[in-house]
C-alpha cells in the first residue's frame, strides 16, 4: 500500500470540521500513490483534470480555461487544493470530492450537483452562476457572506444549514439550449407551467454540461 500523505501546514488554519474531513481522507486505501503537485499554473483554454484520482495541489491552482474534477477509468476519487483556486469553469464529478482551503474564483459556473460528489470550501467562494442543491451541493465551512456568486440555482450549506437562492437565474437566458434539461418543464401543459416557476423548474443536464467543459467551452450563450 502506498504510504500516506503528510499535512502540510496550511491545513491547520482550516475550520476543523474542515481540517477533519481532509485528514480522514488521508487514511483511504488507495492503490496508487498521491499525486502531489506543489502547484498548477496553466494558460490557455486547455482542460485541466487532476493527474491522478488521488490529487492533493500543496500551492494554487491557477488556470485559464476549464477544471474537471475526475479522472479517466475512476468513478472515485479527491481532489484537495490546499491554496487557492482560479479557473473558467469548475465541474465536480460523480463520486468525487473537491475540497479548496483558499479562496474559490470561478470566473463562469461552479458545478456542484453531481451524483454522490463533495464540494467543500474553507473560504470566499467567487462565480457568476454557482450551481448547487439538485442533487449535491456545495457546502461552505467560512462566513457565509464568503458566497459571492451572482446566481445561485438552488442552496447551499453552510454547516448543518442550507443557504436557499434569492435570486434563482432563469437558465434559459444564460446558458446554451444543449446543457438545459426541460424534461420536467416540457412535460407540463401551458396551464401547468404557468403556476410553475421556471427558474426552480428548469435544471443544468449535468452530463451535457460536463461535455461542453470538457471540450473547453463555455456554457454561455455568446453575448
Amino acid at each position: 500500500m502506498p504510504p500516506r500523505p503528510t499535512a502540510p501546514p496550511q491545513l491547520q488554519s482550516a475550520p476543523e470540521p474542515l481540517r477533519k474531513f481532509v485528514e480522514d481522507l488521508f487514511t483511504l486505501d488507495v492503490e496508487e500513490p498521491w499525486a502531489q503537485p506543489a502547484q498548477v499554473k496553466e494558460t490557455g483554454a486547455t482542460v485541466w483534470r487532476p493527474p491522478n484520482a488521488y490529487t492533493l495541489v500543496m500551492g494554487d491552482l491557477e488556470v485559464e480555461g476549464n477544471v474537471l474534477v475526475e479522472a479517466a477509468g475512476h468513478d472515485e476519487g479527491v481532489l484537495v487544493v490546499f491554496g487557492d483556486v482560479t479557473c473558467r469553469n469548475l465541474f465536480v464529478g460523480v463520486g468525487f470530492s473537491f475540497v479548496c482551503i483558499g479562496t474559490l474564483r470561478v470566473k463562469e459556473v461552479l458545478v456542484a450537483c453531481s451524483a454522490d460528489s463533495v464540494t467543500y470550501a474553507a473560504g470566499v467562494v467567487e462565480a457568476e452562476i454557482v450551481d448547487s442543491g439538485s442533487g449535491a451541493w456545495l457546502t461552505l465551512f467560512g462566513d457565509p457572506s464568503g458566497l459571492r456568486a451572482k446566481y445561485l440555482t438552488h442552496y447551499v450549506m453552510h454547516g448543518r444549514t442550507p443557504i436557499r437562492s434569492q435570486n434563482p437565474p432563469d437558465l434559459r437566458a444564460l446558458v446554451v439550449p444543449e446543457v438545459l434539461d426541460l424534461e420536467e418543464w416540457e412535460s407540463l401543459s401551458p396551464e401547468e407551467q404557468a403556476d410553475e416557476d421556471p427558474k426552480i423548474v428548469i435544471k443544468l443536464d449535468e452530463r451535457a454540461a460536463r461535455r461542453r467543459l470538457a471540450s473547453g467551452e463555455s456554457l454561455f450563450v455568446a453575448p
